[in-house]
């Protein structure tokens, strides 16, 4: 009992030591943001239909979105909070794979003495859980999925080891339920099945009549999430080539096996070729080895029944993720060994465990290589997972290991645009469009990084009085980004400054169209109409902006002075522009004479006349004060249009 509670306290502490880091993380450009970050679904009580009717993603996996919309409501867009979820669940996933080993040992090699039993398993747990390899699925928000597949089917193989020989029927529904609980977090365990029935043969001894009759219920349950899963996946199966794929899934067994025992240059994205190359030598050779390993597996199966479970095991798990069925843009992953690296670890551990028992030297050589293994691993893990701390880091390495990888480039400079590192990201969409002349993605975001660049300009040129300048910078950024707003907005204005009307008024519509902030856009497109005789459109532009700006006193002078001003003024729109220009005055602190001679038109528009010339008087008498002696003049002859009482 000791020893066990001593392993857990060890497996945490490795675990937290390695992976906490990994709680500091952002958000990546890479899935994260779809998955989660933007994804509305995520909140309940929709979260809870939805994730079992759809197949976003193209996976089905309702446990999982349940579980980040859980996380979601709880902790909202807090990025800590998802991280240290996944590095939970692995945790809780080392700890299942040290109960499987010591299940799996235990019948595997039943003459060890019982120390080893726990030695071995330790042994095995550590060495999946802190290799590198284990770097992605931890650091990744969105690899979460992995993680809960993985926990819900260890725990089903612990419940169907549990009991006699001859299974019970509760530890049979217990393991089935967890099983069904696996594939619902994502089917990739589909293989396990066959993992089971090499169990039944290799290590529970049970005859192939008792263990069909206890996995057909698995194997039915994995045929339908099979089909499920095809069917999420079917808009990215015609984009490969079909001999590749075969080539890509029968090597991908001794892929991983160099991955594992040698975990150098890890790429965050082993992208597909832009021209996947079919080789037929390539594919011939790997199925020949396959075919060579399976045969030694079978003939070594009495003597070594764990080796030739272990290795039908290893296939069974890594089948799906293979590259049969690609899913999304990648040909091998590290997340992809996420299940069956736990057949490599139990029978590295278990070999190493049978080889030294009972001979004090040899204990004393595979505890030193065990322990040696385990550091090294723990501390190429943290090494690794710096890659992951954010999107420039993580394309960046993507980038530095192959720089003609078109994907990392492209993420590359979106994660450089966001940071504000502009000059660098149009360098990155550069290099996209030297090798994809047809990447539209690439394209459009330099043309928008390089209509940021023209924009700048045309502030700095409008900053010095350079007008007719800043004008042209702008209209060459809304020519490659026409929904830029702020450069439509800033045309217009320039524009309406240098006295081009017919110009002006299109680009401030187009301005007000896409959601332009400013109110003094709205303001000056209403001025220009009003100067056009456009009066009804210059009223809907000024009462549509004051409702969404109702403090900005531009706008409510402008539609004070016009409804005061009209031609034909209705007793309704008068009171209206009393109390606007009322307000305009006391807002401006009775220091403004443009905003007191409106007033003066609102009182003269609802008959107050008298009233109107000694308030015009005074907007005159300010101006004058001011210095704005022209000003003065032009209200003072304004004011004369009033009626006169008795006229």
């Amino acid at each position: 009992m000791v020893a066990r509670v001593v392993s857990i306290v060890v497996m945490a502490a490795a675990v937290v030591w390695t992976f906490l880091p990994a709680t500091g993380f952002a958000f990546l450009n890479w899935d994260d943001q779809a998955v989660i970050v933007q994804n509305p679904s995520l909140g309940f009580p929709g979260a809870a239909t939805w994730a079992f009717t759809t197949t976003y993603m193209e996976h089905y996996q309702p446990l999982s979105w349940l579980v980040w919309a859980a996380i979601k409501t709880r902790s909202g867009l807090n990025a800590t909070a998802f991280h240290a979820v996944n590095v939970l669940a692995h945790f809780v996933c080392v700890t299942l794979v040290w109960g499987v080993s010591r299940r799996v040992l235990s019948r595997s090699a039943p003459d060890l003495p019982g120390p080893w039993h726990d030695r071995a398993a330790l042994a095995a747990a550590l060495l999946y859980g802190l290799h590198p390899l284990r770097v992605e699925p931890v650091a990744w928000i969105s690899a979460l999925p992995y993680a809960l597949a993985l926990g819900l089917m260890l725990a089903s193989l612990l419940a169907y080891m549990t009991g006699p020989a001859h299974a019970s029927w509760p530890w049979s529904v217990a393991s089935l339920m967890l099983y069904a609980a696996s594939l619902g977090a994502r089917p990739v365990a589909l293989g396990f099945p066959i993992v089971l029935l090499a169990i039944d043969a290799g290590l529970l001894k049970r005859g192939p009549r008792a263990s069909l009759a206890r996995v057909w219920p698995f194997a039915v349950l994995a045929i339908a999430a099979a089909m499920i899963e095809s069917v999420a996946r079917v808009p990215g199966l015609n984009d490969t080539p079909w001999l590749y794929r075969l080539q890509s899934a029968a090597s991908a067994p001794f892929v991983y096996v160099w991955h594992t025992v040698a975990p150098m240059a890890l790429t965050p994205l082993a992208v597909l070729p832009i021209e996947p190359v079919e080789s037929p030598g390539v594919l011939v050779a790997a199925l020949l080895a396959l075919a060579a390993a399976s045969l030694a597996a079978w003939t070594w199966r009495h003597r070594w029944p764990g080796l030739s479970a272990g290795w039908v095991a290893y296939l069974a798990l890594l089948a799906p993720a293979a590259g049969l069925v690609p899913s999304g843009l990648q040909v091998t992953a590290d997340r992809y060994t996420y299940l069956p690296g736990v057949v490599m670890a139990i029978v590295v551990a278990g070999a190493g465990a049978r080889w030294a028992a009972g001979r004090p030297g040899r204990a004393r050589l595979v505890t030193a290589v065990f322990v040696m293994l385990a550091v090294a691993s723990s501390l190429a893990s943290r090494q690794a997972l710096a890659w992951w701390s954010d999107s420039v880091s993580l394309w960046t390495r993507v980038v530095s290991l192959e720089p003609a990888h078109d994907v990392g480039l492209y993420n590359l400079g979106v994660a450089l645009a966001a940071e504000g590192r502009n000059e660098e990201a149009a360098a990155r969409y550069r290099q996209v469009l030297t090798l994809l002349p047809d990447h539209a993605d690439a394209r459009a975001n330099l043309g928008r990084l390089d209509a940021a660049r023209l924009e700048r300009q045309g502030n700095d040129l409008a900053t010095r009085g350079d007008l007719t300048g800043a004008a042209e910078r702008y209209r060459q950024a809304v020519a490659l980004d026409p929904q830029r707003t702020h450069s439509q907005a800033s045309l217009g204005m320039a524009l309406a400054s240098l006295g081009r009307v017919s110009e002006a008024l299109p680009t401030l519509r187009e301005a007000i169209r896409l959601g332009v902030d400013d109110p003094a856009v709205p303001s000056a497109l209403g001025v220009l109409l009003l100067q056009s005789e456009q009066t009804r459109e210059a009223r809907t532009v000024f009462e549509t902006a004051l409702a969404k700006h109702p403090n900005d006193v531009g706008l409510a002078h402008n539609l004070a002075r016009l409804l005061a001003t009209g031609r034909v003024i209705e007793p309704r729109d008068a009171m209206l522009a009393l109390q606007l220009a009322g307000a305009v005055v006391e807002a401006t602190g009775n220091r403004d004479p443009r905003a007191i001679e409106t007033l003066a038109a609102a009182l003269a528009a609802n008959n107050r006349v008298a009233e109107a010339v000694t308030v015009n008087a005074r907007a005159a008498t300010l101006a004058a004060a001011q210095g704005d002696r022209d000003l003065a003049v032009q209200i003072t002859a304004r004011g004369r249009a009033y009626r006169r009482p008795g006229q």
